[in-house]
């Protein structure tokens, strides 16, 4: 690798850093003043319509259980499944239409139309 592309990399891995570091509010030692930094939660934009929830560890195996019931391959990346879930509570908390939160329901999790009300159950159900 060349002078100029290391440095490009070097840059590039710095930005994504303070990126990092300030969307989850760690930049500059800032702490939320309990002795506990935590990342459960990211707020983008402001207000409560904005925040990124996360379940908690109970709410986390529930949603799973839930989703792992209606299918199991929906369930095979738990992380992902978890993490389309909480961009699905965002669309529900900004208010988007019924019809288009189902659509986005059953995109990020590759179900039919009628298995998208389901999956929003579930995600309303445990921690939205």
């Amino acid at each position: 690798m060349g002078k100029r592309a290391a440095v490009a990399v070097a840059g590039l891995v710095a930005a994504a850093g303070a990126v990092t570091a300030a969307v989850y509010g760690g930049y500059g030692g800032e702490s939320d003043g309990d002795g506990t930094d935590s990342v459960e939660s990211v707020t983008v934009g402001g207000g409560e319509r904005h925040v990124i929830p996360s379940p908690e560890a109970g709410q986390r195996e529930l949603l799973l259980s839930d989703l792992a019931a209606l299918d199991p391959t929906v369930t095979a990346d738990e992380d992902a499944a978890v993490e389309s879930a909480r961009w699905l509570c965002v669309d529900i908390r900004q208010g988007r239409p019924e019809d288009e939160v189902r659509d986005a329901a059953a995109q990020r999790f590759r179900v039919t139309w009628e298995q998208s009300a389901q999956v929003l159950d579930a995600v309303r159900g445990t921690f939205c």
